[in-house]
């Protein structure tokens, strides 16, 4: 039908449809991390935060935004929801009291080995399927598509 609407307007259309078919392949991704990480409490955004902070801890607040492509007041939100789970603290920066440091408390740090092993897990399927060269020219892309300055 929308062919023939774009047709009918004389109107080149997109190709691919690309942010539809991202967004469908990052729901289907995040509902398989959301199942998978039930058991643990966690859902696939909470994973992403502390996945930043497993990678960097002491990062101030506006330094986690920047990393987790959030803005500061998802940030915030997200951080307070990890404080009251137990999985992450908020100190004041030794060097700069204005400022407070996040960290990762000990239960953080326990689950990262069973978060990453069901992460590898997803990966290595969505590999199988689609196979070793297209996945690295799919991850390849994703990094463009994410660092565009649009």
């Amino acid at each position: 039908m929308l062919t023939n609407v774009c047709m009918q307007m004389n109107d080149p259309h997109p190709r691919y449809f690309v942010c539809s078919l991202a967004t469908q392949a990052v729901r289907q991704m995040v509902a398989y991390y959301n199942k998978a990480l039930a058991p643990m409490g966690l859902t696939a955004q909470q994973v992403m935060a502390l996945g930043v902070l497993w990678q960097e801890e002491g990062l101030s607040l506006g330094g986690f935004a920047r990393r987790a492509g959030m803005r500061k007041a998802s940030a915030v939100t997200m951080i307070q929801r990890l404080e009251r789970m137990g999985l992450v603290t908020r100190t004041p920066d030794p060097e700069d009291a204005r400022l407070n440091v996040l960290n990762l408390t000990p239960k953080a740090i326990d689950l990262a080995p069973d978060v990453l092993a069901m992460g590898t897990i997803l990966e290595q399927s969505v590999e199988r399927a689609v196979g070793k060269e297209d996945m690295a020219a799919m991850i390849r892309g994703l990094a463009v598509i994410r660092d565009l300055d649009i």
